[in-house]
């Protein structure tokens, strides 16, 4: 299949000759008295960069951030995260017009932020450049690097593909490749999934659980805002688990976490900043009120559970706004999920004692006995247990997918829409513009503009 790239917005870039780097931006590093440095993205500028650019092993961290920002620009624009995740199954609701196309699922609309969500351009541009990176590493055309530069920058790169892959399989289905062995080819969820899962486990190997400063001091700051052990590793288990290896996927936690010191662990997202681009929010969670309906806040935390702490109820009890305790980070893997991927992957491998000890260990504050969960039962509890303590990391719908359980949940669709692909996004009418593709089954009877 030939497929056009198109440069920036719309679709996956092929780049020759010149490379755009994701982004150009001011790093500004804030040291405190407690020795954290706090990774702050002052101004982005979109370039395009010759050969010779690397220089200086400043420059190479320079590209790394540059695909955080691409990745951020794709998660936050319209505040997508939201919008894939909590936004679409109606659990939260952000006060914005096309709020409403969302919740009722009219993804086709020509609303203009709808259509923009439909777009997956900025992944492409975080794989594009993430692979810009591992060529010059690969044939080292940069500057003398540490051994500590060189594996935390290439093991960066590595995970920021797999996590861009892995977003846009969840979100799309099936997705062409932006390799260079097979550019334009459409891949397969499996074979997409197969990919970014050898690239994280490839990045496990080499980021460190804490990354430091220049001055060579451990930065807990700085490992939540860029990819560390931690954050590979769980990325690596959903990937697995989404592949239906959930052997395999409590192998490895058990191999990564069984006996690390709590110290040593470490939450990530994605530093929030100042954005040139276009409907890219600086602060996402101030901006808007990120809030649930009464009636859903009181069946997803019923009375007695303390994970209500979690929310603001308005003084006529009518809404329930969610608290963003790290406001300076959009949070993508908290600390707390290791237990629930731990339960997922014990209860997918056939190990429900050990599936009951890990979710009684994630789901302090629950009023629920789960000794009394059997095999049947448990994946329910597990999901539930998802839904309470990640709300608003934008993972809701993808559990649904995962668990099979969208027609539960989201009753707008048959199992007949689901069987054609609605449970996946629609295509922008850009990404699917003279290169072949075709429009996801379900929204095929749709035009988008």
């Amino acid at each position: 299949m030939i497929f056009k790239f198109n440069e920036i917005r719309n679709g996956i870039m092929n780049r020759i000759a010149h490379r755009k780097l994701g982004a150009f931006l001011t790093v500004v590093v804030m040291t405190c008295t407690a020795c954290e440095d706090y990774l702050t993205v002052a101004e982005v500028e979109n370039r395009t960069v010759s050969t010779g650019y690397y220089d200086s092993p400043q420059k190479v961290e320079q590209a790394v951030i540059g695909v955080y920002v691409d990745l951020r620009r794709a998660l936050l624009q319209n505040y997508a995260w939201l919008m894939y995740g909590e936004g679409r199954t109606g659990d939260l609701t952000l006060d914005v017009e096309y709020m409403g196309h969302i919740a009722e699922q009219h993804l086709a609309d020509n609303d203009r932020q709808v259509r923009q969500l439909t777009d997956w351009g900025y992944f492409y541009d975080a794989i594009n450049d993430a692979n810009h990176i591992l060529d010059k590493l690969e044939k080292t055309e940069t500057p003398a690097l540490s051994s500590y530069q060189y594996e935390l920058y290439k093991g960066e790169a590595l995970a920021l593909k797999s996590m861009a892959y892995f977003y846009l399989t969840r979100i799309w289905d099936k997705v062409p490749s932006a390799e260079t062995s097979d550019r334009g080819t459409l891949l397969t969820q499996v074979e997409v999934l197969t990919r970014a899962s050898q690239w994280a486990k490839e990045a496990k190997e080499l980021l460190p659980w804490q990354l430091v400063n220049d001055d060579g001091i451990v930065s807990t700051a700085l490992t939540e805002v860029r990819f560390n052990k931690t954050a590979v590793s769980l990325l690596l288990a959903h990937q697995q688990l989404w592949l239906g290896k959930g052997q395999e996927a409590y192998k490895d936690l058990t191999q990564v976490f069984e006996g690390q010191s709590p110290d040593s662990l470490s939450h990530f997202g994605l530093s929030l900043g100042k954005d040139m681009g276009l409907n890219v929010p600086s602060d996402p969670y101030t901006d808007h009120n990120i809030h649930m309906s009464e009636e859903k806040f009181g069946s997803v935390y019923p009375g007695g559970d303390t994970r209500r702490s979690m929310f603001n109820v308005s003084a006529d009890g009518a809404t329930a706004s969610l608290i963003i305790e790290k406001r300076d980070m959009l949070m993508i893997y908290a600390k707390q999920e290791i237990q629930l991927l731990f339960a997922e992957a014990a209860w997918r491998s056939e190990q429900l004692e050990k599936a009951k000890e890990h979710l009684m260990a994630a789901a302090t504050g629950a009023t629920e006995d789960y000794t009394l969960l059997t095999s049947d039962t448990f994946g329910a509890a597990l999901l539930l247990e998802r839904q309470r303590m990640l709300m608003g990391s934008g993972q809701r719908f993808f559990d649904l997918i995962r668990f099979n359980k969208i027609r539960q949940f989201v009753p707008f669709y048959t199992e007949g829409d689901l069987a054609a692909g609605a449970a996946y996004w629609p295509l922008s009418a850009q990404s699917i513009t003279s290169n072949g593709l075709e429009q996801n089954g379900y929204w095929a009877k749709y035009r988008i503009k």
